[in-house]
């Protein structure tokens, strides 16, 4: 694949995902909460007393190599509480995890080779050609889960996060 086609493929991901609901929030409460997933790049600029610093901006054009920032914001729409929440997100095709990225508040966080079975990293496990098992490598990660550490009231919102780069 040219670079020209990856980077409009990735470009339209990017562009497409950035209001879409990737992920999946299985609680006990069905419907009560609403997910909004959002892809952003780091961008380095100069604020108004003449410092560098950093924000986040919309992912409208990635290139191989850039790192993707991509957020998920877990709102509870109901007027009770919901509990036992977790949120499930595959990492995009075309991307790897970045190692130690992944944030939620107070969350377990667990991770997936096949997006199936979820563990903490030192227990994922790959078989070599020759037989032999070794801990899995983090971009090797197919998705992750955020368990959430409490219920969530009504109305409240609660975002997780974690980083991947562009193949």
């Amino acid at each position: 694949m040219s670079n020209r086609t990856t980077v409009f493929r990735l470009a339209m991901l990017a562009a497409a995902l950035g209001g879409a609901t990737t992920a999946l929030a299985q609680t006990a409460d069905r419907g009560c909460i609403e997910l909004k997933t959002v892809a952003e790049v780091q961008e380095t600029y100069v604020d108004a007393r003449g410092n560098e610093a950093t924000r986040l901006v919309p992912a409208a054009k990635v290139v191989p190599g850039d790192e993707v920032i991509w957020t998920i914001v877990a709102n509870n729409v109901c007027t009770t509480p919901a509990g036992d929440i977790a949120i499930t997100n595959p990492v995009p095709e075309h991307m790897r995890y970045v190692g130690s990225s992944a944030f939620g508040p107070g969350s377990q966080i667990v991770f997936s080779l096949d997006g199936n079975t979820f563990a903490a990293p030192d227990a994922l496990v790959v078989a070599e050609a020759d037989g032999t098992r070794r801990t899995a490598r983090a971009d090797e990660y197919s998705a992750i889960r955020w368990v959430l550490p409490r219920p969530m009231g009504p109305s409240e919102s609660m975002m997780v996060r974690y980083r991947a780069t562009v193949l």
